[in-house]
């Protein structure tokens, strides 16, 4: 393991610079902190968009896909975390992103730059190679934290089993919320929406996903609609990766009958001013893990769209898997069903949410202790 220097530099990898807000929210937690506690410290992020990451974090980003200037920076680099988030599973996209980041572990490996899996969500992982590969690159790094504790047994099935795993929680649970006046100002629709107290104000985050996509945009319009007519509401939809969800809400939006109670956000927040806006809602409804996230955070009740594990496995560290709504079970009667339990029960699931929230941010100091720890500072 390299000595700590005067000026310690760090690399992070993850999916950073694709207008995620999930992921985003986890790099500004990250970059925050450890400028915090190390003055001078030299942060290299590995990003789709350098520029951007470099201007929005003020800390040094490479293209992600290039590998001689990424191996020329290990040289001198004295930790490697790869995280957070779901960067280590085979079932989304074409399930080459697994080797990616399998990859360049191995490479700072190869300089015998200190590696930490950090804070992340494992799995699913369905090709026997990943999981080869996963047993025999991850035994050989120095610490694990993950963010549930399925990840934790998922990795010890495997035969991860040398470095020590530690679960914590999603470093977004650090951040603050921010003032978003100063961006919303020229977005006077959305500004009227979170400034009226005259009505709830219910959030809307959605994705696309494997599974029947007409049939999901038709139940959430209809869900939407029912909304607006039932309890006197308004809708504003919440893109968490930017350009993807936009498109998707728009389509949506077009499907419903009381489109002029319903707006979408097309200001891109910063995480934190994102979070303020959430804490204005009375309801999520969220499909994005990160929106449910954000809810929880500002005690906030929800319904989750399960179309990935790693949603079931935070509501159900909540206790609240009476707020899990399974797409593969999808209609727009069981939904109604869900809307109803939430609102006739807000009052009790905001208890919940507040000591659970507190919980889920003192275990996420666990990551960054863990980095000092490691970094010997």
């Amino acid at each position: 393991m390299k000595k700590s220097k005067t000026i310690v530099k760090i690399m992070i990898s993850g999916y950073y610079g694709f207008n995620n807000t999930g992921d985003e929210a986890i790099l500004k937690s990250m970059v925050r902190v450890f400028k915090e506690k190390l003055p001078g410290v030299k942060i290299v992020v590995l990003s789709q968009n350098p520029l951007q990451t470099s201007q929005s974090y003020q800390v040094k980003a490479i293209n992600r896909l290039y590998l001689i200037n990424i191996l020329n920076c290990l040289r001198d680099t004295n930790l490697f975390i790869s995280g957070g988030g779901g960067l280590l599973q085979d079932s989304t996209g074409r399930g080459w992103s697994i080797l990616y980041y399998l990859g360049l572990i191995l490479g700072a490996m190869l300089f015998r730059v200190p590696v930490m899996i950090y804070a992340q969500g494992i799995g699913p992982i369905n090709k026997k190679l990943n999981k080869l590969l996963i047993k025999w690159i991850l035994n050989k790094i120095d610490i694990i934290t993950v963010r549930d504790n399925p990840s934790k047994e998922l990795l010890k099935s495997m035969g991860v089993l040398k470095p020590a795993i530690w679960v914590s929680s999603d470093p977004c649970f650090l951040l603050k919320k921010k003032s978003i006046n100063h961006i919303i100002k020229n977005f006077p629709d959305i500004l009227e929406l979170t400034k009226s107290n005259n009505y709830p104000l219910v959030g809307v985050s959605i994705r696309e996903y494997k599974g029947n996509r007409t049939e999901l945009k038709r139940i959430v319009a209809q869900l939407a609609d029912d909304i607006i007519e039932n309890y006197k509401a308004k809708i504003i939809f919440l893109p968490f990766k930017f350009d993807e969800d936009l498109c998707l809400s728009e389509e949506v939006l077009f499907l419903m009958k009381n489109k002029s109670q319903a707006n979408i956000l097309r200001a891109r927040l910063e995480p934190e001013e994102l979070l303020l806006l959430i804490s204005q809602l009375s309801l999520m409804i969220g499909m994005r893990l990160h929106s449910i996230l954000f809810s929880s955070m500002v005690n906030i009740p929800f319904i989750a769209l399960n179309y990935d594990p790693k949603v079931k496995y935070f509501v159900e560290d909540l206790d609240l898997t009476e707020l899990l709504l399974e797409l593969n079970d999808l209609s727009l009667k069981i939904f109604r069903k869900k809307v109803e339990y939430v609102w006739g029960n807000s009052d009790k699931i905001k208890k919940i949410l507040a000591k659970k929230a507190k919980n889920l941010e003192e275990k996420a100091i666990i990551n960054n202790e863990l980095v000092f720890e490691i970094l010997k500072v």
